[in-house]
């Protein structure tokens, strides 16, 4: 009987794994087209970023989690992580660069919000790249659950 449950909960974590995986490359992709309709001003709300961007903060700790579960490495929260961090501090140094006037603080908080935007393609990109590995590795688990949801 607990094996059972010991596979079921695994198979749990596994599909889980690879919804967040997915998941969290969308959410990415989405925040990336919302900044891009941000510069060419057609959207013009300013905490639309700012609400997708802690959706994919919790994403990426969920995902980390399950990836821990089943001990693997998780390279697209670890760079979601590390991009939170970058654009904090990118943040700080053009608010104060702006009351300063200081041109020299202002580019590099521009070139750390550029450092960003890579390093969240990257996550993207790992994260999708980890969603693929999971299904090579579990083909019959992710096949059931799509069969048992429709």
């Amino acid at each position: 009987m607990k094996e059972e449950i010991d596979e079921n909960k695994e198979k749990e974590v596994i599909q889980k794994a690879y919804k967040y995986n997915i998941f969290l490359g969308i959410w990415i992709i989405a925040v990336f087209i919302i900044f891009l309709l941000q510069i060419t001003k057609i959207i013009t709300d300013q905490y639309l970023t700012l609400g997708f961007g802690l959706i994919i903060l919790i994403y990426a700790i969920a995902l980390h989690t399950q990836n821990h579960k089943l001990k693997i490495k998780s390279i697209a929260s670890i760079l979601v992580y590390g991009l939170n961090i970058l654009s904090v501090i990118g943040v700080v140094l053009i608010i104060l660069a702006n009351q300063a006037n200081n041109l020299l603080e202002l580019a590099v908080g521009v070139l750390l919000g550029l450092v960003t935007l890579i390093l969240q393609v990257s996550a993207a990109i790992f994260a999708l790249l980890s969603a693929r590995k999971l299904r090579k590795l579990y083909p019959d688990i992710l096949d059931n659950r799509r069969k048992n949801t429709n």
